[in-house]
């Protein structure tokens, strides 16, 4: 009980420490006030907090603690969730860079690197002292009301041509910042801004190749017309409300690299195909379906990294299995019930990534993955994989725990590369001495089982098994009262 108990503690803790770190923005003011008043039912009218690493508990409103004037804590909680609201995380200025104080005092400026602006009192950057800055890199602004990036700031005739990388967080909502043509900008983040609107004639940045716009809450009407920026190569729109269909107006060149969790998406249209080049595509925690899922995806055949993590399909297009160069294919958290035999389509597949889904068995086509590195299937309701599992011989990861199996598999001795091996909660209550072979192991997992012995001798000889692969410093993860039973 006592570990229970501090289990929970931690949990709690946890969670709060959680919760100090991000807050929420609501749509229209009675939100915000029927927020507070289920969060306070739920409190019993403490206001929690952390400060400096430690939590605090204040009585802000004593009538919550009359449980007989409010709904109960599990209706207060159920009606908190049904509130629209929107999570950003508060940022702070990195301590690497020097501040606008800082600044101010500052003789050597070519020193200057890195400058980082903090504040909303903050509306206008200061010009003169930037461009003597020569060796600029970076400017990062926090919490300010900054409305514009200066042109200047990239003018060759001021010598500063340095700087390529602008950071933005928690911009003053209402004010739309826009930039003049800082041609060199190479990397361009605004996040953590909600209800702001997309950057005005951010299409200026024309050098621009990575953009991160997460956590911005971008309506679904945004325009992004990113056929205007010839060199974008990685977009991240995650944690907002896009569009897809407004991605691009024409064909995307040169972008490999896009984040699209946390979007709300329940389908992929067919403008997907606008970007030929894409490499690596997320789509992790969306409401995506199976049926919604335009065949022009299958026509991205430079892709080499897919993500459908925790979705909502129940199979597979077969579309899918025409992107030969996958590398790694992500469907962690879905519905699915079954792989089909085009499986083995994916020669050049090093991660597959199946784990809590429904299946009841993998094809025999899964031999062909001769690429094959980590391969996660835990928590499904496999109880064998085919006999062609056992020809692939570069399997560094193999985690199969949470699922039906009767015995130790014994095709896993043939991965002599392995490295990480969970085989937990699964019906298997011995494991052969030869595992000793897999010299390169380091980890093995083997909670849940119950180990037998028909034998005193068996039993030493699992007890040794296991000692010698401790001391070969394969780090053996078991629960405390796990025992050998001859």
């Amino acid at each position: 009980m006592k570990k229970l108990a501090l289990i929970i503690l931690i949990s709690m803790g946890l969670h709060q420490l959680t919760v100090a770190q991000k807050t929420y923005k609501f749509y229209n003011k009675q939100d915000s006030i029927d927020y507070n008043h289920y969060s306070l039912i739920m409190r019993n009218g403490y206001k929690i907090s952390v400060e400096d690493g430690v939590f605090k508990r204040e009585l802000v409103d004593s009538s919550y603690q009359d449980p007989e004037k409010f709904i109960s804590w599990d209706s207060a909680y159920s009606l908190s969730k049904q509130i629209p609201k929107f999570e950003y995380y508060i940022r702070s200025q990195s301590e690497s860079h020097l501040d606008s104080d800082q600044l101010k005092n500052h003789n050597q400026y070519d020193t200057i690197t890195h400058i980082s602006f903090e504040g909303l009192d903050i509306k206008r950057l200061p010009l003169f002292k930037l461009l003597k800055c020569k060796n600029l890199k970076e400017i990062e602004l926090v919490n300010t009301s900054v409305k514009k990036i200066p042109w200047l700031l990239n003018w060759k005739i001021f010598g500063l041509d340095s700087l390529e990388t602008i950071r933005i967080y928690n911009h003053a909502p209402g004010e739309r910042i826009k930039f003049k043509k800082n041609t060199n900008i190479k990397e361009l983040v605004y996040r953590d801004s909600p209800y702001s609107p997309i950057p005005n004639n951010f299409h200026k940045l024309k050098k621009v190749k990575e953009i991160d716009f997460a956590r911005n809450d971008f309506r679904s009407n945004t325009k992004f017309h990113l056929e205007k920026l010839k060199n974008l190569e990685h977009l991240n729109l995650s944690r907002n409300n896009i569009d897809l269909q407004n991605l691009a107006n024409d064909s995307v060149q040169n972008l490999k690299y896009i984040v699209l969790s946390f979007n709300n998406l329940t389908s992929v249209p067919k403008e997907i195909g606008l970007l030929k080049d894409l490499v690596d595509l997320q789509f992790a925690e969306n409401e995506i379906k199976s049926d919604q899922i335009h065949h022009a995806l299958g026509s991205l055949r430079k892709l080499e990294v897919l993500s459908f993590y925790k979705n909502d399909l129940d199979s597979l297009p077969p579309f899918i299995f025409d992107l030969k160069n996958l590398i790694e294919l992500d469907l962690y958290y879905n519905q699915i019930e079954k792989l089909p035999k085009e499986l083995g389509n994916l020669q050049n597949l090093e991660r597959l990534y199946v784990a809590h889904n429904r299946f009841y068995s993998i094809p025999e086509s899964i031999g062909n993955l001769k690429s094959l590195k980590e391969f996660y299937i835990h928590h499904n309701r496999v109880s064998y994989l085919p006999e062609s599992i056992a020809d692939l011989k570069h399997i560094t990861d193999f985690h199969i725990h949470n699922n039906y199996f009767q015995g130790f598999p014994e095709f896993i001795l043939n991965y002599e590369k392995l490295e990480d091996l969970d085989i937990s909660f699964n019906e298997i209550h011995k494991f052969p001495p030869d595992i000793l072979k897999l010299d390169q192991l380091k980890y093995l997992w083997m909670r849940g089982i119950t180990f037998e012995a028909s034998s005193k001798e068996e039993a030493d000889e699992l007890k040794n098994t296991l000692e010698t692969l401790q001391q070969n410093g394969v780090k053996v993860s078991i629960e405390l009262d796990q025992e050998i039973s001859p």
